[in-house]
């Protein structure tokens, strides 16, 4: 089975760096499980519909990660709380 490499974009990353240290880590837990399966499944993982891009959400606790998949790997746009989601949400192409 292939394997998925996990990139966070500067913006991921300057998220991360506001959020807690447990969050952070229940988070980069989160992230390690896209390296296996990055496709929907259960409630934790949704495709957004609606926009030209497939993007998807993972919820970990009161934060949503918002990333997409291209050629084998997943990218992390952000990380964000479930109301600053709603607002990134709305704002994608």
């Amino acid at each position: 089975m292939d394997r998925f490499e996990i990139i966070l974009s500067p913006h991921a990353v300057k998220d991360m760096d506001s959020l807690s240290d447990i969050i952070c880590a229940k988070i980069t837990r989160s992230l390690k499980s896209l390296v296996e399966n990055p496709f929907p499944k259960g409630k934790l993982i949704k495709k957004i519909k609606g926009k030209k891009t497939d993007f998807y959400r993972l919820r970990v606790d009161k934060y949503r990660v918002f990333y997409l998949i291209e050629s084998g790997k997943v990218v992390v746009l952000r990380i964000l709380s479930k109301k600053e989601a709603n607002r990134f949400i709305g704002g994608l192409n």
